[in-house]
């Protein structure tokens, strides 16, 4: 060897490691950069307009559990740098809908389907769209992770994948390390209902436009692989103009989110029967005395709304357990606040259908948002119900019946009965206006009155659940103007 090498050897050494040690720095640094500018820097001085088929699906107020609502849609978009731009139409039960939405770093303009005004909305869902808009091209999130200078995550045997946060959702790209493409966004966000929700978006079929790179097939799996979207597009070109499809109001402004503080209000019908009323989410729900031991029927939307009504329960009785939680029907205005009350040790009544669904959200993880059930958790304890269940102590005692598709609403709807009040208690089925006359009858009303009259039940009152003010119907409802209702509509 050298003698000066044999010298400098130390040194090299040195260098070796400082630049083995950097080396993956530098490297991966480029993935990010690379993937930019295959996917969104040709933007910056072009325009890219394409069209789009999507079919999507959603879970809306639906007849049975996890039964997904599909929409078909179609459209054309128009992109450039941070802009965006989409006028499409949607498809459903043999009718079409219009909807014009404008984005750009600080205007969020929508004109929804069916609507002729624009939709008010906030900073934070313009914020949103940084990854919604992803499900048609993912421009404006690698803009974004760009412009904020993100890190790399981790190396994965074939991803360079990268993270962030924006609001409340942790967004990550997942580059291929081969070709520099973007392969998959992964999203991870809170739900009220369903706790933390995954979303993944998948790329595919690439097309070379100069030197853009364009996604043909997206496909978008959301909470966690429940549901399953799917976009393809087509006819993609660069272009001189975006049109103008929507006028900016002079009066234009993004609002601040509105937080609507809890309201919650106490009454009793009776030394047993308690009503419990929540007016944030105008709901009622039901809290029955028994000697021992307390029913609650019915906790709206969030794990934050049932910990309202335990809280209100142990006033009404502060020595009796929550022994019984019960929901009229899978809708999250019933059954979204169960996990505290899983939490208290209650047994939750069920029946075959929806027992699956009941056991994925109180099992659910919920680490974006925990609540009392995830930090502290206990067993779910059920009680099924076949037909009819009665709950009693031996002196009092109330009867609940699984009336289900009867209802023209649910395959699981239960109706509560008290048989010495001549009282029925159900969630929303009665549409009777406080003032004028009824239009026409809901198949929901026509079905809980032949429920009724099957059962054989003597009801006096009906009181519901919901709505208890905002829609100008009556919640407490003499058993004669049900009657009378369907007698006026045999006429």
């Amino acid at each position: 060897m050298d003698p000066r090498m044999h010298q400098n050897l130390p040194a090299l050494l040195t260098l070796l490691a400082f630049t083995w040690a950097y080396l993956p720095c530098f490297s991966q640094a480029n993935y990010l950069k690379e993937s930019w500018k295959k996917q969104s820097e040709p933007l910056e001085t072009n325009i890219l307009n394409f069209e789009f088929q999507e079919s999507s699906n959603q879970l809306l107020h639906s007849f049975s559990p996890w039964q997904q609502t599909n929409f078909s849609t179609s459209g054309e978009i128009w992109i450039q740098a941070h802009d965006f731009s989409k006028i499409d139409t949607l498809r459903s039960n043999q009718r079409v809908y219009l909807s014009k939405t404008v984005l750009s770093e600080q205007e969020f303009l929508l004109q929804n389907y069916g609507k002729e005004q624009l939709e008010s909305l906030t900073k934070s869902q313009l914020q949103d769209q940084i990854f919604l808009s992803a499900r048609y091209l993912p421009h404006r999130l690698l803009n974004y992770f760009k412009e904020h200078n993100i890190p790399i995550e981790r190396l994965e045997e074939k991803y360079a994948v990268y993270s962030l946060q924006i609001n409340q959702t942790t967004v990550k790209l997942f580059l291929d390390k081969d070709t520099f493409l973007l392969s998959k966004i992964q999203t991870l966000s809170h739900d009220d209902l369903f706790g933390d929700v995954k979303t993944t978006y998948t790329y595919s079929d690439y097309l070379q436009i100069e030197d853009f790179y364009l996604a043909k097939q997206i496909e978008i799996k959301k909470i966690n692989v429940k549901l399953l979207d799917q976009v393809e597009i087509s006819h993609a070109k660069f272009t001189d103009s975006i049109p103008q499809l929507l006028e900016r109001p002079t009066d234009y402004k993004l609002t601040e989110e509105i937080h609507i503080p809890p309201s919650v209000s106490t009454s009793s019908f009776n030394e047993h029967i308690h009503l419990v009323e929540l007016g944030h989410t105008d709901d009622r729900a039901l809290v029955v005395e028994f000697s021992d031991f307390l029913l609650v029927a019915e906790a709206p939307l969030t794990s934050e709304n049932g910990e309202l009504i335990i809280a209100e329960a142990k006033k009404i009785a502060p020595d009796k357990p929550i022994n019984y939680f019960v929901f009229g029907h899978y809708h999250p205005h019933y059954l979204g606040g169960v996990r505290p009350f899983v939490q208290e040790g209650a047994q939750v009544i069920v029946s075959e259908h929806n027992q699956e669904y009941l056991s994925y959200i109180v099992h659910a993880t919920r680490t974006v948002k925990p609540d009392r059930l995830s930090l502290d958790s206990r067993p779910l304890q059920l009680e099924l119900i076949q037909d009819n269940l009665r709950i009693s102590d031996g002196e009092y005692s109330m009867d609940i019946y699984l009336i289900g598709e009867k209802s023209k609403h649910t395959i699981d709807y239960l109706v509560y009965y008290f048989p010495e009040e001549k009282l029925l208690f159900e969630d929303d089925l009665i549409w009777i206006p406080i003032e004028g006359e009824a239009k026409n009858v809901s198949p929901r009303q026509i079905g809980l009155y032949q429920a009724i009259q099957d059962l054989g039940l003597e009801v006096q009152t009906i009181i519901q659940s919901w709505p208890v003010s905002d829609y100008g119907v009556k919640t407490i409802i003499p058993f004669e103007e049900l009657e009378n209702s369907i007698k006026n509509l045999k006429q």
